[in-house]
């Protein structure tokens, strides 16, 4: 089941080398097609462009981003969240799991969860999960630069499915730490 999670995250990766693949060929074969030399300069231009300005169009190589998850809550699923987020962010080719008191700067996971239905029938079966992510280096004020939150409800059959939402979350979060703060991405 971790291999679905983290193929969910590597897809926008994949779609972006096939785009790559497919201008590359449709500006080289438009280039073939044209008789006059003059002509064949405009698409090698383009190429080359997209070739040495990755920010232009394609996603940049992107650095491994340390990552902490914090979890308060005694439910069963919630605890599995926790444990399931902390397992996908081991085996992430963006980010890398880090304790929560690592004094380096850092994204943090703040994972409150309660067992969502007070029935003791039901006990167990839906926990509601507030998620927090904040970006945290010592010296800043209060507990860091808040990025992001989100709630979500899990039940034990879905707690792949709950873990792949909140990576979605944290991909989020640092696409925007990344382009709208970018000397605190660096940093990390």
């Amino acid at each position: 089941m971790m291999n679905e999670v983290m193929d969910t995250v590597k897809m926008p990766e994949v779609t972006v080398i096939a785009n790559v693949v497919s201008m590359v060929f449709t500006v080289v074969t438009s280039g073939i097609r044209v008789r006059s030399s003059f002509m064949r300069l405009p698409g090698l231009f383009i190429l080359l462009v997209m070739l040495n300005a990755p920010h232009v169009g394609f996603a940049q190589p992107s650095k491994k981003v340390p990552v902490a998850v914090s979890h308060e809550g005694k439910d069963q699923v919630g605890q599995s969240v926790a444990h399931g987020l902390e397992e996908a962010i081991r085996s992430s080719q963006r980010f890398f799991l880090v304790a929560q008191n690592d004094p380096s700067p850092r994204i943090t996971i703040f994972l409150e969860s309660i067992q969502a239905l007070a029935i003791p029938e039901l006990r167990g079966q839906v926990s509601a999960i507030g998620i927090s992510i904040v970006y945290y280096r010592s010296g800043l004020p209060g507990v860091g630069v808040f990025l992001g939150q989100a709630v979500n409800d899990c039940a034990p059959q879905i707690i792949q499915t709950c873990v792949k939402n909140i990576l979605v979350y944290l991909e989020r979060a640092a696409d925007f730490l990344q382009q709208h703060d970018p000397d605190l991405w660096n940093t990390l």
